[in-house]
């Protein structure tokens, strides 16, 4: 479970970095959006499964 949880985490970096280092916000406003929208699925994804483990 915890490999799961790194790589979700890992996955989540890259977006956020993608999102700052392209400038996608001023550059392409769609798919900083989106990737954005993925950031959080990610984040609600890491929330619940590190809840699951500490029951």
């Amino acid at each position: 479970m915890d490999y799961v949880i790194e790589l979700l985490e890992v996955k989540r970096n890259y977006l956020e970095r993608d999102i700052r280092d392209n400038n996608l916000m001023q550059m392409n406003m769609k798919k900083a959006t989106e990737q954005l929208h993925q950031v959080g699925q990610l984040k609600r994804a890491i929330k619940i499964l590190k809840q699951k483990i500490k029951k």
